[in-house]
């Protein structure tokens, strides 16, 4: 472990206390005593918005050769970017202020490889990406779904026997659950309905939420509360409960952005704990167990930032090249400062975070 240390220093202005520190800035708190450090193997081209842009990446793989897979990250002053595995844009569509993105993958066979999802704030409306099988996105705008909300926000996408699902979110903690109905499936006639199948509402502010497909579980942020699990089930009841409450040492407001680390039936959620610059890994099944909480720390001799004020998160388990042979996790950083640019993504080797957190 002391050699993650050893190589890395935190964040801009980030100096340790006993093993690891935070900025010391009126705003963000310490990172947990017992947070590690790990550091990005690579970077994303910053986003064109400057300010608070990016917010929130989905990694989509490649099937046939995974090291061609595609990072597909929100610019919410513009739309999506699409980055490669080294960090190169590929790829921008200017379909207004998207925030939140999430993706699932279509039968074999299909036309395209997947479908994406963004909550949209410019129409107040969930936006539709199909994506080809080489990772290259189309808007499909005349599948726009109005969802009515006053400002979509947050999102993922869930899948069961009834197909594709898309949860979606207001700053006012309204919830919508939405069904995708496919009415054409050839790539010349790519065309989706939208039926809304549950609504309810949580306590506060949401953002952030992954969806459990396997076992039809749905993990949501309450960004000043805490995490909470839901049912994802559109017939199922909408009780709310606690996998892990803001405490101001593992969690510090906001609680933004998370994804699952799927490891055949176990695996992990992390989640960005926004104001202490960390990230908490809790078991995927129950109890939900905490593992621990690391840093993304800036490398020592100054060739690559860490992360920092993280909005959105993804994680996957799928063994893209030599760099991340145990998946691959991609994090938001709101402070893009070496050298100092607009915001952009982190590409961190899963690995790393096994190594640091003795994760078995």
């Amino acid at each position: 472990m002391s050699t993650v240390v050893d190589r890395v220093s935190l964040p801009g202005c980030l100096l340790f206390a006993l093993m690891l520190s935070a900025c010391v800035t009126e705003s963000v708190a310490p990172p947990p005593p017992n947070a590690v450090a790990v550091y990005a193997e690579t970077e994303t081209d910053p986003v064109a918005s400057r300010g608070d842009a990016a917010d929130d990446p989905a990694i989509w793989v490649n099937r046939a050769e995974p090291s061609l897979s595609r990072i597909i990250g929100t610019d919410k002053d513009f739309g999506v970017e699409v980055y490669d595995l080294k960090g190169n844009r590929q790829q921008r569509i200017a379909a207004g202020r998207t925030n939140n993105i999430d993706l699932r993958y279509l039968p074999e066979g299909s036309p395209y490889s997947a479908l994406a999802a963004a909550s949209n704030r410019s129409s107040n409306s969930i936006s539709l990406f199909a994506v080809n099988h080489e990772g290259q996105l189309t808007w499909l705008r005349d599948s726009e779904i109005a969802t009515g909300l006053t400002e979509p926000y947050g999102l993922c996408m869930y899948a069961d026997e009834l197909g594709l699902q898309v949860f979606v979110n207001d700053t006012d903690g309204r919830y919508q659950q939405w069904g995708l109905q496919i009415s054409d499936f050839d790539s010349s006639n790519f065309a989706i309905t939208a039926r809304l199948l549950r609504e309810f509402t949580v306590p506060s502010q949401p953002e952030g939420c992954a969806a459990d497909d396997e076992h039809s579980r749905l993990f949501l942020g309450v960004e000043a509360e805490g995490i909470r699990v839901l049912d994802a089930r559109h017939d199922a009841a909408t009780d709310l409960h606690s996998l892990a409450d803001i405490d101001g040492t593992i969690l510090v407001a906001d609680v933004e952005g998370m994804a699952l680390y799927k490891d055949e039936e176990g695996g992990y959620l992390v989640a960005s704990s926004q104001g202490n610059y960390s990230y908490a890994v809790y078991d995927r099944m129950p109890p939900h167990d905490y593992r621990g909480s690391f840093v993304v720390a800036d490398l020592l001799d100054g060739s690559l930032d860490g992360a920092g004020e993280t909005d959105g998160l993804d994680v996957s388990s799928a063994t893209f090249s030599d760099g991340y042979p145990r998946g691959l996790l991609v994090v938001q950083d709101g402070e893009n400062t070496l050298p100092s640019a607009s915001q952009n993504f982190k590409y961190i080797s899963w690995q790393r975070v096994e190594e640091a957190l003795s994760l078995p």
